[in-house]
């Protein structure tokens, strides 16, 4: 059986000289029901406008951006990551792309990807040969 979505592109790849944020691989969790594949995708911290989705030939990118933090002193411990999220998917071409929605509460981004409707098996009827 095919994956509903195979991994195309998001690594934690950070660059360790600081001069450029590193880049985070987004986790998501991927759901399939009938009518749709669901994404969803945990951004704590982030608003809906520090966001982005778009759908541009068969990959879905959601990418978000955390600015660094300013200590108004020195730093004792500093775990919060800062720097991109990224995460690319290849969506199955029997979707409809342009009914593509996505909600944002709490934190938690959810995208629903509608499957178009299958093509029905047609029966073929057999004309009888006529003899003459």
């Amino acid at each position: 059986m095919d994956r509903l979505f195979e991994q195309f592109f998001g690594e934690n790849a950070p660059d360790g000289d600081g001069a450029n944020p590193p880049t985070y691989y987004l986790p998501v969790d991927v759901f399939e029901s009938d009518e749709a594949y669901t994404l969803v995708a945990s951004v704590p911290g982030f608003s809906e406008d520090q966001v982005e989705i778009t759908f541009e030939d068969g990959i879905l990118s959601i990418k978000a951006k955390a600015i660094a933090h300013n200590a108004p002193g020195r730093w004792l411990r500093q775990e919060r990551p800062y720097g991109s999220f990224v995460r690319r998917l290849e969506v199955p071409q029997q979707v409809e792309t342009g009914k593509i929605t996505a909600n944002f509460a709490n934190g938690e981004l959810t995208v629903s990807i509608p499957k178009t409707a299958k093509p029905q098996p047609v029966k073929i009827p057999i004309a009888a040969k006529s003899t003459s």
